[in-house]
């Protein structure tokens, strides 16, 4: 149940593929050449991995514009401006907005990109006529790459709730949100270490620990909340989650949780989703993006029907445009 495994800079990464418009070749103040025009292919680079990316690049009157794709979403190059050496490229990928800029040495291309805190590099070569050319014998056909579905931007407000006690924190590393809200109240578990590390906030704790196997004793926490992670974990795995949650609560302890509405696929080559968002806190904003592979269909009612069979009572339930909010509490 790895947490964020596309949502972390590994997901973005993808932004880097358009810095190898900075091709060999001379650039004037009037624009980018025509020549830069074409395709890229590469490998982006993060704490969050390797991803492999295509940029299809057009100049249209010295401007670029383009798509990026790979395995996590399509990205928009929607402008850039070239001042000396330095070339900055504007990047829009469903409402998130980035920049990246680099230089090329010997046809190779080498640089940075990074959106809101988050960082990366890249090299990326043109394919040549030569190399696009298929080899003697092999098929003309360019496989069917998968597709990830670009949901609209998630709009989530997360009140101050009043919590008495203790709150566990399911998946409280990355942002870190609920650990942002509630300060030293919080114990926050993640599976990763990086994603605890990376977490701003001061919570009381931060546990590297598997929702499935919670390490505490029963009836310990008055409050549990799951922020936008049980997209992360398998939903053969919830039912185990739930369950643990249940035994380290108190009677009358809640549950909140926040997650995404996946949605019916449109083609089976459509395996993730990538949801930007845009987090409302008390006096802050935070601007990130989720991704995740498609469960498809999977919403509330899923979770409401784990709830009932694990013996937690709705107390309330609020629905959106992608995403949904629960607050349950144990029995007792």
């Amino acid at each position: 149940m790895r947490r964020r495994s596309l949502r972390r800079p590994g997901c973005l990464a993808a932004i880097a593929a358009v810095l190898v418009l900075w091709q060999a070749g001379t650039v004037s103040a009037q624009g980018l050449p025509e020549s830069l025009a074409g395709k890229y292919t590469g490998t982006a680079t993060s704490s969050g991995g390797d991803l492999a990316v295509i940029c299809e690049l057009k100049i249209v009157g010295g401007k670029p514009t383009g798509t990026i794709d790979s395995s996590e979403g399509p990205i928009a190059v929607t402008g850039g401006t070239l001042t000396g050496d330095k070339l900055v490229l504007n990047l829009d990928m469903g409402g998130m907005i980035g920049t990246i800029s680099g230089t090329l040495t010997d046809g190779k291309m080498t640089g940075q990109w990074t959106m809101g805190d988050m960082s990366g590099t890249c090299t990326l070569t043109k394919v040549t006529a030569d190399a696009a050319k298929p080899a003697a014998g092999t098929a003309q056909e360019r496989p069917k790459p998968e597709q990830t579905i670009v949901h609209p931007r998630l709009e989530v407000a997360v009140p101050d709730f009043p919590a008495q006690g203790l709150v566990l924190d399911i998946g409280g590393g990355g942002e870190g949100v609920i650990g942002q809200l509630k300060g030293k109240q919080v114990v926050a578990v993640d599976l990763s270490k990086d994603e605890l590390l990376e977490a701003p906030g001061e919570p009381l704790l931060e546990i590297v620990m598997d929702a499935r196997d919670l390490k505490f004793l029963d009836r310990t926490f008055d409050t549990a909340t799951v922020f936008f992670t049980f997209m992360y974990i398998a939903p053969a795995d919830h039912a185990k989650v739930f369950q643990e949650i249940h035994r380290v609560l108190r009677p009358g302890g809640r549950l909140l949780i926040w997650d995404v509405v996946f949605p019916r696929k449109t083609d089976p080559r459509q395996l993730h989703v990538m949801y930007p968002l845009h987090i409302q806190l008390p006096g802050k904003e935070i601007n990130t993006g989720y991704g995740a592979k498609i469960a498809e269909g999977q919403g509330a009612e899923h979770f409401l029907e784990l709830a009932g069979a694990t013996g937690f009572e709705v107390i309330a339930r609020k629905n959106e445009n992608g995403w949904f909010h629960l607050e349950l509490r144990k029995a007792g």
